[in-house]
């Protein structure tokens, strides 16, 4: 009487699965003919067919056809992993050291804490509630005052007479307007002020500003004046930072030249600080460390301190 089930010996052996081995030769016309089989028990999890050839170097399939023998450039050349970050084909050994210094970046991203976040942790939810109305009304009225400055200034004169402006995206000015209450509501601001500015959306994966942007509230991207820019970036934070300059003295557009400065402005153009910024029309401009607005310890075409004007 056979045993209950739960009593039954159970083979601990693990099922094996059936290798052929196919021995082939070859003979001067190249036809192939079946010397020997050999069958073999191997934890695989699938049937294997291997064809060795005993003609020398020459290599046969199963199907009996005969193969040239792949060169050592072929095999290394089978043998590499192409990168899908940048398309470079790399031997399996290089892979970790290639990983380490193959990274898609964008050119002077910052990563910035969400300024909110860190001011949220210390307050109650009625604290919250009131600090976000506070920061509603005077973000709006300090934005609206530095609009109203700027349209009623004169033009100062400079010796770059084009005009400066920061390309910023026109996704998180939206949400900017949601939150002071002059855009359309939506719930990611209803209760938070925006997180940092994001121009990430600007860009094409190998780090280039994308072809074909349009400019609007309402489509890919805005221009703000310096003083405005400087306040979002005061209060916010992120980036990355897009600059440019138009020599006619019309606002830029993201087609026009990429500037780059870093430092404090007056009257919208650059007082001190470093940069390159380069009038293609005039020849104007300044590559290196500029102090009160005029050439200090750089290159370039333009006035110095003591009035002289230097090339």
């Amino acid at each position: 009487q056979a045993p209950p089930l739960s009593r039954r010996r159970r083979s601990s052996r693990r099922p094996y699965d059936m290798t052929v081995m196919v021995l082939a030769s070859t003979d001067k016309d190249g036809a192939v003919g079946v010397v020997d089989t050999k069958v073999s028990s191997l934890r695989a999890p699938s049937i294997q067919l291997d064809a060795i050839c005993n003609a020398g170097d020459c290599k046969a399939d199963v199907f009996g056809k005969a193969a040239l023998p792949l060169t050592n450039e072929e095999i290394e050349e089978y043998s590499r992993i192409r990168c899908c970050v940048c398309g470079e084909s790399v031997l399996p050994e290089e892979v970790a050291e290639h990983s380490r210094s193959c990274v898609l970046e964008v050119p002077r991203l910052s990563l910035q804490l969400d300024k909110w976040c860190i001011a949220m942790s210390s307050l109650t939810p009625a604290e919250q509630r009131a600090f976000v109305q506070m920061r509603r009304t005077e973000e709006l009225a300090r934005v609206e005052e530095l609009e109203m400055e700027l349209a009623g200034r004169s033009p100062h004169l400079w010796w770059m007479g084009g005009r400066f402006g920061y390309i910023v995206s026109s996704r998180w000015l939206r949400e900017w307007r949601s939150f002071v209450g002059v855009g359309r509501p939506t719930s990611s601001t209803r209760d938070r002020p925006p997180s940092p500015i994001n121009n990430q959306d600007l860009f094409e994966l190998d780090a280039s500003l994308r072809k074909g942007l349009r400019e609007g509230i309402h489509h890919d991207y805005h221009v703000l004046e310096p003083p405005v820019w400087d306040l979002f970036v005061q209060i916010y934070g992120g980036g990355p930072v897009i600059l440019r300059y138009n020599p006619s003295g019309m606002l830029p557009r993201a087609e026009d030249p990429e500037v780059v400065f870093d430092g404090d402005w007056m009257d919208s153009r650059p007082h001190t600080g470093r940069g390159q910024v380069i009038d293609s029309v005039t020849g104007s401009g300044f590559d290196g460390e500029i102090r009160g607005g005029f050439l200090w310890h750089c290159t370039g075409k333009g006035l110095l301190q003591n009035g002289s004007h230097f090339e």
